[in-house]
């Protein structure tokens, strides 16, 4: 089922308040700062912890990929970054504190007067009025619809301690995202608003100019899906920018929206506004789009069914392929990539656009995670077992390995993380006389199925944890 970040990241708060005792004051420097161990996070950790008022706990910012209560950013353009401190009072209300560096020494600048019963959702910084200089952005939680509400907010360096700016512009919205929307080469600010009793929803781009915000763009969006998750701004085909919003469906699908930016408005180019094509991909888990080959486009992240499956096989059983489709454009999307990532998000393989025949099952003998991947023989209708990926606990791989060894198994540790051990274990055994001084097995070329254990380990990929 589909969680949402903020729960995820409420639970790792809760954790680390009840790791801390709930006070400030006992919380340590790595619980405050990622990277953790560094001087200057110490110095900066030890200033968080005098600083703040008594009986304060510390809060993350539901959005923000960093596991921790201070974030660096240069908001005020002199090149060094201030540090800001998400923090809960005694009742509960959430605030965020400024803190500046004045002669190796962090001081605190100011608390914004503006604050949440319900949480801090972003806390980031983009150069949106284009004078080479960031703005903050706060998104504020709030009860009911919209979920958000967004304060924006210039940093003079020269504004004196102890007097938080007001904001620029306050804005309601439920996800929000910043980018090159229109390929201009500067950033934009995005908002979605979803108004889910009416099951309506709707897109604004927005431009800074100076202390006014004007919105540039709007477009109607999918108004009956639970949240959109993400929203995503930039180049989305060769010579074309534009908009990516996923969101999420039912207990645990999602879909996407691609907009394209074309003659100052936004085009809904993903899904066809066409009724019941066939194209239109709803994905069976959440999949989130991005630049997944790294080539500076942003592609539409889709699954298919992985190939080879019993057609009796439950649906919640069923493996999947992450596919990675880029518009050209025009009329069309490409595949560009494939990967098939386990149930856990803890490892994904990579596969060769020019693998032919294979195929992928469960096992029955190992872990929820453990799958085989076998080769499809047409002339005679029957599957060749190649390999099983398996996933293995670090207490049990000892005796594991000792048993693969006396049975003269071919296997390769893959990655290790999280109390686990990752390993391809191939059909055939080896052949009894190969060893250092034996005869040694032909490798395979590179793109090639099946792969040899170089070309496996360089397809595998542990992935970060979420």
């Amino acid at each position: 089922m589909y969680i949402p970040r903020w729960i995820t990241r409420a639970a790792l708060l809760v954790c680390l308040l009840v790791l801390t005792g709930c006070q400030i004051t006992a919380t340590p420097a790595d619980l405050l700062l990622n990277p953790r161990s560094t001087p200057e996070n110490a110095a900066l950790a030890s200033a968080v912890r005098e600083q703040l008022p008594p009986r304060t706990k510390l809060s993350l910012a539901m959005q923000e990929p960093a596991n921790s209560a201070v974030l660096q950013m240069d908001v005020d353009g002199d090149g060094k970054r201030e540090a800001f401190v998400v923090y809960s009072d005694e009742a509960g209300t959430e605030h965020v504190m400024m803190l500046r560096s004045v002669e190796g020494t962090w001081k605190q600048w100011f608390t914004f007067a503006e604050s949440s019963n319900y949480g801090v959702d972003v806390l980031r910084v983009a150069d949106l009025d284009r004078d080479g200089k960031t703005e903050l952005m706060i998104g504020w939680n709030q009860y009911g619809e919209p979920q958000h509400m967004l304060t924006l907010y210039h940093i003079d360096l020269a504004a004196p301690f102890d007097q938080p700016p007001n904001p620029l512009v306050e804005l309601p919205y439920d996800t929000m995202g910043t980018g090159d929307a229109d390929g201009d080469g500067n950033a934009e600010l995005a908002l979605i608003q979803l108004q889910r009793q009416k099951m309506t929803a709707s897109i604004g781009i927005y431009r800074l100019y100076g202390d006014r915000l004007d919105k540039m763009a709007s477009a109607m969006l999918d108004g009956s899906v639970n949240e959109y998750l993400q929203l995503k701004l930039g180049k989305i085909a060769p010579n074309r920018y534009g908009v990516l919003a996923d969101a999420a469906i039912g207990a645990d699908a999602s879909t996407t929206t691609m907009l394209a930016w074309e003659g100052g408005e936004l085009k809904v180019i993903y899904p066809p506004m066409e009724t019941g094509d066939d194209n239109v991909q709803i994905n069976a888990n959440v999949q989130l789009s991005g630049d997944g080959n790294g080539d500076g486009i942003m592609e539409l992240h889709t699954l298919r069914e992985a190939p080879g499956q019993s057609e009796g096989v439950a649906y919640s059983d069923l493996l999947w392929i992450e596919q990675h489709k880029q518009w050209n454009g025009a009329d069309a999307f490409d595949v560009v990539n494939e990967r098939y990532v386990d149930a856990y998000h803890s490892y994904a393989l990579q596969l060769p656009m020019s693998w032919k025949d294979y195929t992928f099952r469960r096992l029955t003998d190992g872990s929820v995670d453990d799958v085989a991947l076998d080769r499809y023989v047409e002339e005679t209708n029957t599957r060749e077992e190649i390999l099983a990926l398996r996933v293995i606990a670090v207490a049990d791989w000892n005796k594991t390995e000792q048993q693969l060894q006396e049975e003269g198994r071919r296997y390769m540790p893959l990655g290790s993380g999280s109390g686990l051990v990752y390993v391809a274990v191939w059909h055939d055994l080896l052949p009894k006389d190969e060893g250092e001084e034996g005869e040694q097995r032909v490798a395979a070329a590179e793109g090639a199925f099946p792969p040899d254990e170089a070309e496996l380990k360089r397809l595998f990929k542990l992935l970060p944890e979420e």
